[in-house]
């Protein structure tokens, strides 16, 4: 190791970890200015990441890890140096996003699927929660979702759905402490799992925590730069999803704004007519319909969705639809929008938290091992930079 480096808080550089164990590490995240990277199994000690100028040394307990490499030049090709005890240097090819034109006008945070009071995580094989005596994994790992959302600057906290498993008040309970901990404006939409047989309406706890939860109607809120427009897109005790009851109104609140438009909901639209994969989310046809008449009314527009634990994006016209993963399962992520002039980026981080990592590895084993490849997608489905069409 060589001297003269800075150890970062752990808040914003530690764990992660997304190639089978022994392979060392991988890029998870860019932005115009940083990169997350992660690696599946580290020795105890020091490591060391620079490119160019910028370098960053942190302490690392070992096993997997995820830190984050700052102080990049923008739209720039680099080579991402790891160096750690016992190991020849890894080199790692990584490309900055290009910031949308002009400044910067705000910056918010979304998670989603979190399924706060789940015991277990998957099937073939079902991950249980240790009994450790902390706080369960679904908690924990909202808990430090929320904590690096708000260093890395989110001025604004939405949850896109699945915020509880059963709807129970100690579930809506304990979203209202986490959600509210940093201190952050919060917006909340309800997902499939929080309308299930018997749940509460969780209203009335998160409203004392002064957390917004919009439902039925689509609600907007002007926020720097973007109009925000969220829908509930839940059908009572089932897991589909639908809009076509909202199409008309979400079309008209983002044809009203002054400029761009963010859309959030929770279950994916599906793309074809007939579904492709689980789990089921908006049907096609529907879903075809809402993105044809978003995309008219407003075509400098990026809709974001939660429901599929995964990680894609797509177009449809001249906008964009990108799902985004859940913190609690593998790799465990929350997302930022950071709002321009001209555009918009997304970011998807992995939750960096020694613990909150070490549980999202164990849960990439489940459905025979699929899920370690199915839900991460590839770092420009993660992260990206779009310019907003003109009107």
């Amino acid at each position: 190791m060589s001297g003269g480096a800075v150890v970062v808080d752990r808040v914003t550089a530690t764990v992660a970890g997304l190639r089978p164990p022994g392979t060392g590490v991988s890029l998870f995240a860019v932005e115009d200015s940083s990169v997350q990277v992660m690696a599946d199994a580290l020795a105890q000690g020091p490591v060391r990441l620079s490119a160019g100028d910028a370098e960053v040394v942190v302490d690392h307990p070992g096993g997997p890890g995820a830190w984050v490499l700052a102080g990049l030049p923008a739209d720039t090709d680099l080579d991402v140096v790891v160096e750690s005890e016992g190991a020849p240097p890894q080199h790692l090819a990584a490309r900055t996003l290009a910031p949308p034109p002009g400044p910067e006008l705000f910056r918010l945070a979304t998670v989603n699927d979190i399924h706060l009071g789940d015991p277990r995580f998957g099937h073939l094989p079902t991950v249980a929660h240790p009994g450790d005596g902390g706080e369960p994994p679904p908690q924990r790992c909202l808990r430090a979702a929320v904590s690096e959302a708000a260093a890395w600057g989110a001025e604004l906290l939405l949850a896109k759905g699945d915020i509880t498993d059963h709807g129970s008040p100690d579930e809506w309970a304990t979203a209202a402490e986490v959600l509210s901990g940093p201190g952050l404006p919060v917006e909340a939409i309800l997902g499939n799992h929080d309308v299930c047989r018997g749940a509460s309406d969780g209203r009335a706890i998160l409203a004392a925590a002064g957390i917004e939860l919009h439902a039925p109607r689509p609600h907007a809120r002007d926020l720097p730069g973007v109009r925000l427009v969220t829908a509930d897109t839940t059908v009572a005790e089932r897991n589909r999803g639908t809009i076509a009851a909202s199409t008309t109104e979400v079309a008209r609140l983002v044809a009203d704004a002054d400029g761009p438009a963010l859309v959030a909901i929770h279950h994916h639209p599906q793309r074809h007519r007939l579904m492709t994969h689980p789990p089921r989310g908006i049907p096609g046809a529907e879903a075809m319909a809402f993105l044809d008449a978003v995309a008219a009314a407003n075509p400098a527009t990026l809709v974001i969705t939660g429901h599929s634990h995964r990680h894609r994006r797509h177009r449809w016209g001249p906008i964009t639809v990108a799902e985004v993963g859940s913190p609690q399962d593998y790799p465990g992520t929350w997302a930022g929008y950071v709002v321009h002039e001209g555009g918009i980026r997304q970011v998807v981080r992995r939750v960096a938290e020694p613990r909150a990592i070490a549980w999202t590895e164990s849960t990439k084993t489940c459905f025979l091992g699929l899920w370690g490849r199915w839900g991460p997608g590839s770092v420009d489905q993660r992260c990206f930079s779009l310019r907003w069409p003109s009107r």
